[in-house]
């Protein structure tokens, strides 16, 4: 299956009644099991370590190493035993954005009652820190909105990252799901409503990422709220990277790191952007850790074995590596890598990076 570049919208019927698939899904509900333990196994003083030779390894690649290694280990990777049985069932229903990014049966979220069907695009991505520390979805559509909001509220999400505008060179990317502006809300359905109760850019120095902070209410039987926050990044292009400035992406992550609930995240397709962000904290949490990590293709692998296709590119391969090289040598200023010949290898590796992405 080649994925094409998507310039516009799969047309699709109106939906139809939701098809239920509870029990024959739940079979192949538990998500890929990475080859990384859940907790850190070893003591955190490795981490300095393992960050120094992540560090050296991916310069000595260089821009040139890292566009190979993504060609030849990662482009074409799809996991050998991927089933979607219930993508291609709710496909006529038009509960899926694009036709040719498919969500696989092992690991997606299925819903449960009061939601209307058991289906989402959605898949749960384990890291070392947590079996189901994130939720890799695609944007919600006009008629999957009740589905994203069942889901947000049966997760008990707290944090959604949304890497996407709603239109973006003139087309429907995502829905607007949620409410744009201060004091307005949205009623996804008669029992479920969400209100913007405050609204900011998440650094004062950087308007990339917009903060909402939403209040989720609903009823079901017992009246219940919850607070969401949604971190809306504005400028980051499709198929594409966001422009380096400052720490953004690890900010962003810093951020959310705290919760113990599945974070959501998602773009259009729920698979570029979206796999790009969640890489960088699957690295970054084996790093800091303490856990070996140079064999990023296969670690970028085991993300896709949650999240087919995830990270479509070899410009968003690079990107995790500029970001996280920038954390480590510019941010934290690590002391085994400001060595002159480290430092001419980075500057080179910047430069490199610049062109390629350009």
């Amino acid at each position: 299956m080649v994925l094409d570049d998507r310039d516009k919208e799969a047309k699709y019927p109106k939906r139809q009644k939701p098809t239920n698939q509870r029990e024959e899904a739940r079979k192949v509900a538990t998500p890929t099991a990475p080859a990384t333990p859940k907790r850190a196994a070893r003591p955190a003083a490795n981490a300095r370590e393992e960050v120094e030779k992540w560090c050296k390894t991916c310069l000595d690649k260089g821009v040139t190493g890292l566009r190979d290694e993504f060609a030849r280990e990662i482009k074409r990777y799809v996991p050998a035993d991927m089933q979607f049985e219930a993508f291609k069932v709710n496909h006529p229903a038009g509960r899926n954005r694009y036709q040719d990014v498919p969500c696989q049966d092992k690991g997606r979220i299925i819903l449960k009652p009061p939601a209307p069907c058991d289906y989402i695009h959605a898949n749960y991505v384990a890291t070392p820190m947590s079996d189901k520390r994130f939720i890799c979805t695609q944007g919600p559509l006009d008629n999957t909105l009740i589905d994203f909001w069942h889901m947000i509220i049966q997760e008990e999400t707290d944090s959604i990252i949304m890497l996407c505008n709603v239109i973006e060179k003139g087309l429907l990317k995502c829905a607007q799901y949620w409410p744009n502006d201060v004091n307005t809300s949205v009623k996804p359905s008669d029992n479920i409503e969400v209100v913007n109760v405050e609204q900011r850019m998440m650094m004062a120095d950087d308007q990339s990422i917009r903060l909402c902070v939403l209040k989720m209410k609903w009823d079901f039987g017992t009246p219940q709220e919850r607070e969401v926050r949604h971190y809306q990044w504005i400028d980051w292009p499709d198929r594409g990277v966001p422009v380096i400035k400052g720490h953004t992406p690890t900010e962003l992550l810093s951020r959310v790191r705290g919760t113990k609930k599945p974070i959501v995240v998602h773009c259009s397709a729920g698979i570029g952007r979206t796999g790009t962000i969640v890489a960088i904290e699957y690295t970054l949490e084996r790093l800091l850790i303490g856990l070996p990590t140079l064999d990023m293709d296969k670690l970028l692998k085991e993300v896709r074995d949650q999240r087919p296709y995830t990270i479509q590119n070899d410009a968003q391969y690079l990107y995790i590596h500029r970001v996280l090289l920038n954390y480590f040598i510019v941010k934290y200023k690590h002391e085994g890598l400001r060595a002159k010949d480290v430092m001419e290898k980075y500057d080179r590796f910047v430069v490199d990076y610049e062109k390629a992405t350009a």
